[in-house]
């Protein structure tokens, strides 16, 4: 069984809800699945995952500090090169913060495992089945 890690960082909800709708569709794809804070991250059970979801609020047109430094510390960790993963954020409007996970998932090489979600304030109608076709496409992208 996959084991796959959805981590985000969330003040209002939305990301957070986001990131549980990303985790039911790896849990229904097969996948085991830990949700968790991304100030809370164990890199060492981050780097034995199979793959991981990253998700941030937009702040400023950025990630959060808190998923920023997760990016900082494996940026040079070689246990995170190839790893599978995929990306999503929250926003108010003119966001950016997909682009910038993006960036940095690159910049530590991860691999995606599908397009990232962008959703508008809180995940509802059509952005629930897209956050749970996210988290079903990083299972299947590991299984």
């Amino acid at each position: 069984m996959a084991k796959i890690l959805v981590i985000y960082h969330s003040d209002t909800g939305n990301t957070e809800k986001l990131a549980q709708l990303v985790a039911e569709g790896a849990a229904a794809a097969g996948a085991d699945v830990d949700l968790v804070k991304a100030a809370e991250v164990d890199l060492d059970a981050a780097a034995a995952a199979d793959g991981i979801a990253l998700g941030s609020p937009d702040y400023f047109s950025y990630v959060a500090g808190s998923v920023k430094t997760i990016f900082d510390r494996i940026v040079y960790d070689k246990r995170f090169h190839g790893k599978p993963y995929v990306g999503f954020g929250t926003h108010g409007g003119g966001a950016k913060v997909l682009g910038v996970i993006e960036h940095l998932a690159h910049a530590c090489k991860l691999e995606p495992a599908a397009p990232g979600l962008l959703v508008k304030n809180a995940p509802e109608g059509e952005d629930v089945a897209k956050g749970q076709a996210l988290g079903k496409a990083l299972a299947e992208a590991v299984a």
